[in-house]
């Protein structure tokens, strides 16, 4: 696109979040926590604990009183899994790939995470798994469009889906759910009834030989129209990681 296009499109265009904040997360170990440093307290931790490494001939001279309003700065840490909230899963999430290359969301090539959308509501079928069968491309589709698929939270997008998407060009893929597998609790079941290792993640698996990015946890994905919108999804920079947070938006 060019500069002018780009001016239409954000000019004219409803922009929805279809992003969740990084608080999105089951309970757990990887439960998201925020640490935060309130600005009166700050002033003391930067005399104490910042000015010694920074300015340490200052050390005795500037005291917190010194402030403005004796506050410094607030600040918060901020303790999140790579897969809270809405976020992008790199073919390295999936575990040994095929051709032994691992890739992090780092290397991802940006430019696939701005394109057309093209969204499926899949919600109010029956069932856990969405098949093959329930999703279709329509007829011109372009290779390097972003699929969002709306599941309601409660089903696994199936292999064959990702396949057939693979095979029209797509390796951006979105969901609401919290794992394009689903829920575990079926999934593990499904394991345990057949003891077929197949029933493991078979979505993510699937990556392992046919590399492509996940897109989970996203928001209001009931505001999408079928067609003829625009999704930005950039993910965040975090070296050594494969998966990262994304402020993802569709321009309507």
């Amino acid at each position: 696109m060019k500069p002018g296009d780009w001016a239409r499109l954000l000019g004219d265009a409803e922009l929805v979040d279809i992003s969740s904040d990084i608080g999105n997360h089951a309970e757990g170990p990887f439960t998201t926590r925020i640490d935060a440093l309130e600005p009166e307290p700050g002033a003391a931790f930067f005399c104490e604990n910042v000015l010694p490494k920074i300015a340490a001939h200052a050390v005795g001279r500037m005291r917190a009183a010194d402030f403005p309003d004796g506050a410094f700065l607030r600040h918060e840490m901020v303790h999140a899994s790579v897969h809270a909230g809405s976020h992008i899963d790199a073919p390295g999430h999936y575990g040994p790939a095929a051709d032994g290359v691992q890739r992090e969301i780092n290397s991802a090539p940006l430019r696939s995470f701005l394109g057309p959308g093209l969204f499926f509501d899949v919600a109010a079928l029956d069932g856990g798994v969405v098949t093959r069968a329930d999703i279709v491309l329509p007829e011109g589709t372009e290779p390097g469009t972003i699929v969002l698929i709306r599941t309601g939270g409660d089903k696994a997008i199936a292999a064959e889906v990702i396949e057939y998407l693979l095979d029209a060009g797509i390796d951006v893929i979105g969901t609401d759910g919290a794992s394009f597998d689903g829920p575990f609790e079926p999934m593990i079941e499904r394991f345990l009834a057949a003891g077929d290792r197949d029933a493991l993640w078979p979505a993510h698996v699937l990556g392992r030989r046919r590399p492509y990015y996940q897109i989970e946890r996203l928001a209001n994905l009931d505001r999408l129209p079928a067609t003829g919108f625009f999704v930005i999804a950039l993910p965040v920079l975090i070296a050594g990681a494969t998966a990262a947070w994304t402020r993802a938006i569709a321009l309507v």
